[in-house]
């Protein structure tokens, strides 16, 4: 049985229903497993920074609410072209 990365829990649990598919373009699409690991780090540093109480949070909160935000777009692509794929 494969260690599934912690990034996958973020991805998976963010995208429900598409597990299947987010697994298989993880292992197949080295682009896609990029994303991924970048979307894990992501949550995990606004997780950290939604719990800080430093001067600098507000901030940086927003910086990575935004990025996590685009990370998510690009992650829902790759899932809508993937499962259109498998259509035909």
């Amino acid at each position: 049985m494969a260690v599934i990365q912690s990034c996958m829990f973020y991805v998976v649990g963010r995208f429900p229903g598409r597990g299947d598919a987010i697994k298989r373009l993880f292992r197949e699409n080295e682009n896609f497993h990029t994303i991924c690991e970048d979307y894990g780090l992501c949550a995990e540093a606004l997780k950290r920074w939604n719990e800080s109480r430093s001067q600098d949070a507000p901030a940086r909160r927003r910086e990575y609410a935004e990025l996590l935000e685009d990370l998510e777009s690009e992650i829902r692509k790759f899932l809508d072209e993937f499962e259109e794929e498998e259509l035909f």
